[in-house]
């Protein structure tokens, strides 16, 4: 009777069974447990445990007669406390979920994989928002450059960022305000030009596709890189520092020859 009700329940945090009794009770106004075990369909062992549980929470009320008679608090005094609990699970678990990543972070690998779309725009973003002083961005696709745009616009109020395009660089200069847009348009380095070449192409091995797609290099300290291999999204994020400035060095020779 209430079964989409108790799974709304459920997930603000009440049990099946606490669902259920609530239901009944509030369906019936007031009542006994035997009344409640029969409009929640809670066997009736359990409807006193599950009735003093929902009392010691101040879900429900009761009346100490002979037999006891239970009422249910009103919907919206529920959905407060209900409210009120959620957030302080989430404070709590945010808390400790942030302890947890800063021990991480002190382990870190120097090489490490994220593989998903969601993943890697999150990681994505958050480095995008840790940079300090400068930031270059190499992309070979304009709808990638269009899902980090803002991102890179509010990071350049107080870095420098610097980006090299294969197109579209016009739109994105009046798109971007204090991001410094290159589209390269001839190379005088042999070596800038097949750093460029091979960055903007597709590589096929094995009947595998892999695409490179973006880039970047986070104060000289971090890089990521992104790319699609077969399909799928996946993201290398380097914190060596000798492949960071490697990198570094590819895409500023890219930007000083590709005028």
């Amino acid at each position: 009777m209430f079964e989409k009700l108790v799974k709304e329940l459920m997930k603000l945090g009440l049990s099946e069974y606490e669902a259920k009794v609530y239901s009944g009770l509030l369906g019936l106004g007031e009542g006994t447990a035997r009344q409640v075990h029969e409009a929640s369909d809670v066997p009736r062992p359990r409807v006193y445990d599950i009735l003093e549980s929902l009392e010691m929470k101040g879900y429900v009320e009761v009346w100490q007669g002979y037999p006891k008679s239970y009422r249910a608090i009103d919907p919206g005094d529920l959905m407060i406390s209900l409210r009120e609990g959620l957030e302080r699970s989430i404070h709590l678990a945010t808390a400790e979920l942030n302890d947890l990543s800063l021990q991480a972070k002190k382990r870190t690998f120097p090489i490490w994989h994220i593989k998903g779309e969601f993943g890697v725009r999150n990681q994505v973003r958050t480095m995008i928002a840790e940079t300090n002083d400068e930031l270059l961005v190499i992309c070979t696709r304009s709808s990638t450059m269009r899902k980090i745009s803002k991102d890179l616009v509010k990071v350049a109020e107080k870095a420098e960022v610097r980006c090299l395009l294969t197109d579209g660089a016009d739109a994105f200069r009046k798109a971007m305000p204090g991001v410094t847009i290159i589209e390269p348009t001839r190379f005088t380095d042999p070596l800038a030009k097949a750093y460029f070449e091979a960055y903007k192409g597709k590589i096929e091995k094995n009947d595998e596709r892999y695409r490179p797609e973006l880039l970047m290099v986070f104060d000289g300290t971090r890089s990521l890189l992104t790319y699609q291999a077969n399909d799928e999204w996946t993201v290398i994020v380097f914190e060596l520092p000798l492949i960071t400035q490697l990198q570094k060095s590819a895409i500023v020779n890219m930007m000083e020859e590709g005028h």
